[in-house]
């Protein structure tokens, strides 16, 4: 569930109106955004994630406050933070005094505040395909962290003995992130080649499903002619790896024609890529260059193998 019924942190309690825990290059952190925006809220005053300032404990009416985590100075590994999100990743919300910690329950709750402009279609078809891909990208979560580890961050995203020591302490054993199982092996290049390749052969299946979606009802968004929330987990699912160098416009074209018309909105443009841009082209950049070298996503066997040469003839 998303709601926290009893937050260890005293900060949730004071906190007024909408805030926002999150890093701007995390995927589920800038759906929430997305979402957001969607709802006409925009991003309101920056301040330090963990400020007990008064001047920072109350968001203005049709804003939410920012309280950046970063991600890169492992802010998220810290006590402090763990008291907020007990899986010690973004997003975490909290609405007048109240905490929530999942993304997609974030996003069905803010949903239904505004129902008038919903993400969740009530059509039952278009409401039975929502759910169904919501589902089915949601288990793909983890196939994201392998494949942006593998062929975004890199190196970047290994932790230090003091940062492993801290999430494998902090870390519940039952948290479905299981972060410290992850790093663990991320760290010392303990993860085999066909692991990586499995989670993006997984992608590909579900992008190759998306591909078909669209062609067959030949609507602007997943579920019909207006944006739902499965266009919103998708999209991002879509940023994280193109910016990895994956070929979605050569593979999927009338994917890449769906992702180019979503990420024009206007909730898009500023919730998840504003500051996120240059970090963005960065990545961009550096998977352009490792391609150019032999060594990008598209020169490894799993790339060459039979599993998607059948993905790529659905």
């Amino acid at each position: 569930m998303a709601l926290v019924t009893s937050p260890k942190s005293p900060l949730v309690a004071q906190l007024r109106g909408f805030h926002l825990f999150h890093f701007d290059g995390a995927p589920c952190a800038q759906r929430v955004r997305f979402a957001l925006g969607e709802k006409e809220l925009v991003r309101g005053k920056e301040v330090p994630w963990e400020s007990i300032d008064p001047a920072t404990l109350d968001a203005a009416r049709g804003t939410w406050t920012s309280r950046h985590v970063s991600l890169i100075k492992k802010q998220h590994l810290s006590d402090a933070y763990a008291a907020i999100q007990p899986n010690m990743v973004v997003p975490a919300l909290v609405h007048d005094g109240k905490l929530y910690i999942e993304s997609l329950d974030i996003i069905r709750y803010v949903d239904a505040l505004w129902p008038a402009s919903t993400l969740f279609p009530s059509f039952p078809t278009a409401s039975a395909l929502n759910e169904e891909l919501l589902r089915e990208g949601d288990a793909l979560h983890v196939s994201v962290r392998y494949v942006s580890f593998r062929w975004g961050l890199g190196k970047l995203g290994k932790l230090n003995q003091k940062h492993e020591q801290t999430l494998a302490r902090l870390e519940d054993p039952s948290s479905p992130e299981a972060m410290a199982s992850f790093y663990q092996r991320f760290d010392r290049n303990g993860i085999s080649d066909a692991i990586y390749c499995s989670h993006l052969a997984a992608l590909t299946r579900g992008y190759a499903k998306l591909e078909h979606i669209l062609r067959r009802d030949g609507e602007a968004f997943l579920c019909g002619d207006s944006l739902s929330a499965a266009d919103i987990l998708w999209s991002l699912k879509v940023l994280r790896i193109h910016e990895c160098g994956y070929p979605f416009a050569e593979m999927f074209p009338t994917l890449y024609t769906w992702f180019e018309r979503v990420r024009g909105r206007p909730a898009f443009k500023q919730g998840v890529m504003g500051k996120h841009r240059m970090m963005s082209s960065a990545f961009r950049i550096k998977a352009a260059l490792e391609h150019l070298f032999g060594r990008g996503i598209r020169q490894t066997e799993c790339w060459r193998s039979e599993e998607f040469r059948q993905i790529d003839s659905m």
